[in-house]
């Protein structure tokens, strides 16, 4: 079987055979980091000084259209234009810590200049902030997460680099690094010996921004910056980063780039409306196939691979409601604080949970969710791992999650979380399945 396409639960609107996408590009990336050291607070970046201009991308056709659009609207809410009434917004204030994710909303009027008919089109951006203390430490991307093709002469390329950073500053000193696609498996690691390596589809950059030798295969190597063809992506490309330090710890960032000009693309569509009122509820997400500007109506043969992602973009999945559900969470009585540390649970032994499981747990107060990998199972007690596939691999800190609540995904190993369908059958996704916002990715597939 062969991938045909990939699409995500964004919004799109199409009249006439014209299919219409929208999605929002930041010029800097969709995440600040907030650290406070001895009564000083600092952002990185600060869009203060350096403002985030948020530009849409609205494709008819395979062509961006922004620059005939008219009626633009920037606002907290949809619809709304306190914000901006520009083409671009430009994001000049830092998010509030205290509420770590605000939601941008973009509106535009497209005219179909053979129709005549007029379109609103909506879409949107999510913006966090990730708190850091005095030795705090993530792993951030920054580039171009946006490919079109081009229709002759040299082909486009999305650069993406990675930035391992301490505090406020940016770690160079012995940084290593190791490039994946989805599912993040070892044999998916963009090596010396990957496809889309040896395809001339995937190169790299050196920290020092020239042209970097290919890593041999399963090592690590200072590839700080991936080059992505347009022609490595269809449609959605999944990748991810991880990145080690000098002390042997290794960190991870997941991120997405987008191609919107293959003749396949995915929809998909929630006639429900893709909020859960008051955390209740179902959605009956929906594919939709289209080749050119033409829907496809037979989807038999067809099967759909559902991937999701948390809140912060990190790696997630789908409840398995045989062994943990709303009522059957187990909560949680402690924790280590290491990748390879135990976490215990209260209640009896979750039947089915084995060695390449994975577990979600969220903390008491809701604010912080983890993806872990199961390495074995005693009782309720869990050894978590180094993550094989491409889930969480920062350790939680001294009782992050003691008081919170443990959940159980679908499948294991390289499928742990994966949702699937086929033909033209709904992808029901619960309220337990999503902790405040999340994006669902849809992969086809064709036999």
């Amino acid at each position: 079987m062969g991938i045909v396409s990939t699409g995500q639960i964004t919004l799109y609107d199409h009249n006439d055979a014209a299919p219409i996408t929208a999605i929002i590009s930041p010029s800097q990336k969709g995440q600040q980091v907030y650290t406070e050291e001895e009564g000083t607070t600092t952002y990185l970046p600060n869009w203060t000084s350096t403002p985030n201009v948020l530009t849409p991308y609205i494709y008819v056709r395979g062509m961006n259209v922004l620059s005939v659009m008219t009626g633009h609207k920037w606002g907290t809410t949809i619809g709304a234009s306190n914000l901006g009434t520009g083409s671009t917004y430009s994001k000049n204030t830092n998010i509030s810590i205290g509420t770590a994710v605000e939601t941008i909303y973009y509106e535009g009027t497209y005219t179909d200049p053979i129709t005549r008919i007029s379109s609103v089109i909506q879409t949107s951006i999510t913006l966090t902030c990730q708190r850091n203390g005095t030795s705090g430490v993530s792993l951030d991307v920054d580039g171009q997460f946006v490919i079109e093709k081009t229709p002759s002469g040299v082909k486009n390329t999305a650069t993406i680099t990675a930035k391992l950073l301490r505090g406020s500053s940016e770690d160079n000193t012995g940084i290593t690094y190791k490039w994946f696609v989805s599912p993040y498996a070892v044999a998916n690691q963009l090596d010396a010996n990957h496809a889309l390596v040896t395809g001339s589809k995937i190169s790299f950059k050196t920290t020092a921004g020239s042209a970097a030798t290919n890593p041999a295969d399963g090592t690590w190597a200072d590839v700080k910056s991936i080059v992505v063809s347009e022609d490595a992506v269809t449609d959605i490309g999944l990748f991810q980063v991880q990145a080690k330090d000098g002390g042997g710890t290794i960190f991870t960032r997941n991120f997405v780039i987008h191609d919107l000009s293959d003749p396949y693309e995915v929809k998909v569509k929630c006639n429900e409306s893709e909020v859960f009122m008051n955390g209740v509820g179902t959605k009956n997400l929906i594919p939709e196939v289209w080749y050119g500007g033409s829907k496809v109506s037979d989807l038999a043969g067809y099967t759909f691979a559902w991937d999701l992602y948390d809140r912060f973009g990190k790696k997630s999945g789908f409840i398995d409601s045989t062994k943990t559900d709303a009522t059957s969470a187990r909560n949680i009585t402690a924790h280590g604080t290491t990748i390879t540390g135990t976490i215990t649970h209260d209640g009896a032994v979750i039947s089915g949970l084995v060695a390449g499981s994975v577990v979600r747990i969220v903390s008491a107060d809701g604010l912080s969710i983890a993806s872990y990998e199961v390495a074995s199972v005693a009782t309720n007690t869990i050894t978590i791992r180094s993550p094989q596939n491409g889930f969480d691999s920062t350790a939680p800190s001294a009782s992050q999650y003691v008081g919170g609540k443990l959940y159980v995904y679908t499948g294991s190993g390289a499928t742990a979380g994966r949702g699937s369908s086929s033909a033209g059958a709904a992808f029901v996704v619960r309220d337990i399945d999503v902790d405040g916002n999340c994006m669902i990715y849809c992969t086809a597939t064709k036999a």
